[in-house]
Parts: structure tokens; sequence; C-alpha cells
């Protein structure tokens, strides 16, 4: 049984801004709770959180489900922007918090501490990992970082003299999610004074992004270096869309190369896909989603 509180649904009525707003929002406190604040929550494990015109609390095991009047996404306009709706949701969430922390005689304090950081982030969830580099001839500092809008982007940090501003640039993108976005931020290392490999927190497969075009390669070494098995998985992240952006043409490419060597699912999905067989890709798989 848990102590703290570690997982947390908005199941708030949304708008086409505020539902993006909340898949971050949520993801930020997630992540604010699991690295800086622990909510102790008395065995409570995930609380989910509902509109409802009074307030009703419901526990199923480590469960709670607490619905309540809105009071900030309720008078939020519909010209409002995006960082309006931003405050609204994340203000929304914290009153709720601290509203069933009384309610079920919780600590209050970790909750405001935990809502002071997300204003000082700007109520927005960005960040970096792990420890920066400083590329041969020390005129450029790499730090693997994340920044977000309708998705993470996963990426660099690059920050040349102090007069200079940072420049952040993308090497994938992928829906709010935390499991898979700390997957992906492993440690990072110059090439050379004009390309920083980022690798997945596996340490194998990375990416090498140029300083000077702002762009990135993806590199998946079982694949590379022949094997078949590998071959046909690297096929499959480019059908499915998987952390890397959905490529009909490089899936064949790399289905034609594991085929060749007769690895069986290659073979029969190459098949499908040259039948002309519709929908061969899962959408469950889809990162960007």
């Amino acid at each position: 049984m848990s102590k703290y509180l570690t997982n947390l649904d908005i199941e708030y009525p949304l708008g086409p801004v505020t539902s993006t707003c909340s898949r971050e929002a949520a993801a930020l406190y997630l992540y604010l709770i699991a690295r800086k604040f622990k909510i102790p929550t008395g065995g409570i494990a995930k609380v989910i959180l509902q509109q409802a015109p009074s307030v009703t609390e419901r526990t199923l095991l480590d469960i709670i489900t607490y619905a309540h009047p809105l009071r900030h996404l309720d008078k939020l306009p519909p010209s409002a922007s995006e960082e309006e709706a931003r405050k609204a949701l994340i203000d929304e969430i914290t009153d709720a918090l601290l509203a069933l922390a009384e309610l079920k005689g919780w600590d209050q304090e970790p909750i405001r501490k935990l809502h002071a950081e997300v204003i000082k982030r700007g109520y927005r969830f960005e960040g970096t990992a792990g420890k920066s580099a400083k590329n041969s001839t020390k005129t450029m500092t790499a730090t693997a970082a994340w920044r977000s809008d309708q998705h993470l982007h996963i990426g660099v940090l690059l920050q040349g003299s102090k007069k200079t501003p940072e420049c952040f640039i993308a090497a994938t993108r992928i829906g709010i999610s935390l499991g898979l976005f700390e997957s992906l931020l492993g440690p990072l290392e110059w090439v050379d004074d004009e390309t920083v490999r980022l690798f997945h927190s596996n340490k194998r497969d990375y990416w090498d992004i140029s300083v000077t075009t702002q762009t990135a390669e993806f590199h998946f070494p079982r694949a590379e270096s022949g094997n078949a098995h590998g071959q046909y998985d690297l096929a499959k992240m480019y059908l499915d869309g998987w952390i890397v952006e959905q490529d009909i043409s490089k899936a064949e490419e790399w289905l034609r190369k594991s085929a060749a060597q007769n690895f069986p699912k290659a073979v029969k999905l190459l098949q499908r896909i040259e039948a002309g067989e519709p929908d061969l890709a899962d959408p469950l798989m889809n990162s960007m989603r």
C-alpha cells in the first residue's frame, strides 16, 4: 500500500485548449510529486478529479474519486489564451487537492509547495535532465531537455556564451506521458563540435543532433548492425510512429532488409504492405498521441 500519492487523473469537462493543458498539467504534477514533493495520503495512491454540482468523495481500495464544483475553469471565457487556461486548470487542481486534503486530514503543506513550484515554472511542463557537457572547444554546452505544447518535445538545450540566448533543438515529439519521456532522456556526449549525441536511458539507441542544421537523426544500432529482428523492430517503429515520426517508406526499407534475411514477421508484414492491405499501423503504438 502506497504511503504517498502516485497517480492523478483529471476528468473535468474540457475544451480544445484546456484538454491539451490537462495532460500537461497532470504530467507536471506527477513529475513533481515523484521528484520533489511527496504528498502523504495514508494509503491512497490515486486521485481522480471530476466536476459535480456538490462535493462528493468515493474511496475504493487505494483510489479516491473526488467530485466538486469548478471555481476557476467555469469562469474561463471561450476566448481564453492557452496561458490563461493553463493557470485556471492548475489552480483548479490545487484547490481540489487542498480541499480533499482537508477532508481526509492530510498535510496540506506539500500541496502548497508543489503549487508554488508550478508557478515558478510558469505553469509549464519543461526542464532538463542529467549532466551538461561542453564541446571540445568549450564554446557550447549541451543538456538533455524537454519542452511541451500539444506534445512533449525531447531534445537538447544549447548554451553558448552568457550573452547568447539558449537554443532548444528537438529530436522527437511524443504524447504527454511520464514513463515514456523519461526513458528517452539518457546521457549525452559531443561527437564533434557541431554534433550532440543524445542517448535513450538504455544507453544504446540515440539521436545525433546537428547544431548547425538543428536537425536530428535517429539511430537504432540493433538494426544498423544487420540484426534481422532489430531491423523488423525499427520498421515497426516507423510504421506505427513509435518515438519517431511515422514514415511508411522507411518502414518498408527496413522491412526489406529484415525480410532479405528471411525473418518471418518481416516477410509476412512486407507481403501485406505490398498487397495494399490498409490500416497496418497499430494506433495504440503511436507515441505521438
